[in-house]
């Protein structure tokens, strides 16, 4: 059994809806396609997996310390010699800290180093990488890496 399970659909040319179990959806396509606005790109959704992630874990790790100013910016930044893959990401943390509160600033520096130290999986998994298997209409492995 899988630990998640998430089902894309085709709504039309590069425009997809993706559904968890729960009911969620969120739409994806291709940024430059008018017609399926508004929606999330493939590169967009992983790095709003990332910030989500993040935030979530951040929310368990800095309980005794308000953070409900907090937000998470993800930016990824690609070269030509990355070949198709996202180059760099950098997550950053932004919540203005009560001028010399050093305690509040040490446990939510803990809180972030922890998130993607150990608890995050979604950055975890970014950061060392996870074995994709392709599997055809009828089964057949058309595609292993990682």
């Amino acid at each position: 059994m899988a630990d998640y399970r998430i089902e894309a659909v085709r709504n039309g040319e590069r425009d997809w809806t993706a559904r968890n179990d729960r009911g969620a959806e969120v739409r994806v396509a291709a940024a430059d396609d008018p017609g399926a606005q508004p929606s999330f790109t493939p590169v967009e959704l992983l790095l709003a997996a990332l910030g989500g992630c993040g935030g979530l874990v951040v929310d368990r790790t800095a309980r005794a310390v308000d953070h409900d100013a907090l937000r998470v910016v993800v930016e990824s930044v690609s070269r030509p010699e990355d070949e198709g893959r996202v180059g760099m990401v950098r997550v950053s943390y932004e919540l203005d800290l009560p001028e010399g509160d050093a305690d509040t600033a040490e446990a939510l520096e803990r809180a972030i180093r922890l998130t993607h130290e150990k608890y995050c999986t979604v950055s975890r998994t970014v950061e060392h990488g996870a074995r994709v298997e392709a599997a055809g209409p009828d089964g057949t492995m058309l595609f292993m890496g990682g």
